[in-house]
């Protein structure tokens, strides 16, 4: 049996990660590929003197432009027009629908793209709230939302090269997040959408922009339900 990995990190002494491989020697065999430089399609920098890492997806997101087609599409510098408002109505329900959109998309499959941009979210926590809007419209999507996911795509085109940095030495480590919501913007079940960003030294941790799953009657419940969430995150 052969198997290969290119996850194993350890924060670690180089003492105790020399006694680790020489351990897993005794054992199987290995090969040592040094230093990390990508884990699970991850590009992992190190910046030495500042004591920095940096993460970045800019090779994979090339590979996925191309592979939609949109390696030479025009990019955006945002995500959603100012006034977009997708709903379930815009939706196929017509065989006449049906035909331009298949039309339209030339064999592009909408939850495929989905699926593709969703993974990407590992390093860039600013298309969060448009994927997990978008993703809401995968069992039957439209001509509206299948524009709106090529839009993201050409976002990801020109932020391609954009980083998470996790600062080192004398950075503050102390936990600091943020939250909030819109109110009723999921116009087909009034629900609003709450968010979090949580940071330590300097680098975003952890993300999430979701539907809440009750109908909050004013902003300030939306507020709260929001807050409730973040803190169970931060707990």
């Amino acid at each position: 049996m052969t198997v290969y990995t290119s996850c194993a990190t350890r924060k670690l002494s180089i003492a105790h990660i020399r006694r680790f491989k020489d351990d897993l020697r005794k054992h199987f065999d290995i090969t040592d590929l040094g230093e990390l430089h990508y884990i699970l399609g991850i590009q992992v920098v190190r910046d030495r003197p500042t004591h920095a890492i940096y993460l970045n997806q800019t090779a994979y997101i090339r590979s996925m432009l191309e592979k939609f087609s949109m390696a030479s599409c025009a990019p955006t510098t945002t995500l959603l027009t100012v006034k977009e408002c997708l709903t379930t109505a815009q939706s196929l329900s017509t065989p006449e629908e049906c035909n331009d959109y298949d039309a339209y998309t030339k064999g592009l499959k909408y939850l495929k793209i989905v699926s593709a941009i969703l993974y990407t979210t590992q390093t860039c926590p600013d298309i969060q709230h448009a994927i997990s809007v978008l993703a809401q419209f995968g069992a039957n999507p439209g001509k509206p939302h299948l524009e709106a996911l090529k839009r993201v795509l050409r976002y990801l085109k020109g932020t391609a090269h954009f980083s998470l940095r996790l600062s080192g030495e004398n950075s503050d480590t102390n936990l600091v997040g943020w939250t909030d919501s819109d109110w009723a913007q999921a116009i087909d079940s009034c629900c609003s959408i709450g968010g979090f960003v949580f940071e330590v030294a300097g680098g975003v941790v952890s993300w999430s922009s979701k539907k809440q799953p009750t109908v909050a009657l004013s902003t300030v419940e939306a507020k709260y339900m929001a807050a409730s969430n973040a803190m169970k995150e931060a707990i």
